[in-house]
């Protein structure tokens, strides 16, 4: 049986970020922009636990997707034929799996709610102190 968790509106939702930013947009920005988005808004928020969590990993899986399409894609692909038959193509379609979960995260960082993405966002809890 699968188990269903409710997803609920963080609290600090509500809150005024201290970027000057309604909360939604800051989380935009950051998964908007990859790893430098998630980065500068981490590095601005002082406040807003929400904004700072998400500016995290959109900070980490833009970190991800670079590091697939650089070493994947460029560094696997100059293997002679194999590399350029699979890698040469697979760092950008594991690129593009990033933004689907970027845009996931920003459409579910409209509605006040965290989306966790497999893997980046126990990174994301790991690193994140307050």
């Amino acid at each position: 049986m699968v188990e269903v968790k409710k997803v609920e509106v963080d609290s600090d939702f509500s809150k005024k970020s201290s970027t000057g930013m309604e909360p939604k947009i800051a989380v935009l920005l950051a998964y908007l922009f990859s790893w430098l988005g998630g980065l500068i808004i981490l590095l601005i928020e002082k406040e807003n636990r929400f904004v700072k969590w998400n500016a995290l990993q959109a900070l980490i899986l833009g970190i991800v997707e670079v590091a697939c399409i650089f070493v994947i894609s460029f560094i696997l692909g100059l293997i002679p034929y194999i590399g350029w038959f699979f890698f040469s193509w697979l760092g950008w379609v594991l690129a593009g799996v990033a933004w689907i979960f970027a845009i996931i995260a920003i459409v579910m960082g409209f509605q006040g709610k965290t989306f966790r993405i497999p893997g980046v966002s126990s990174l994301a809890d790991k690193y994140f102190k307050m």
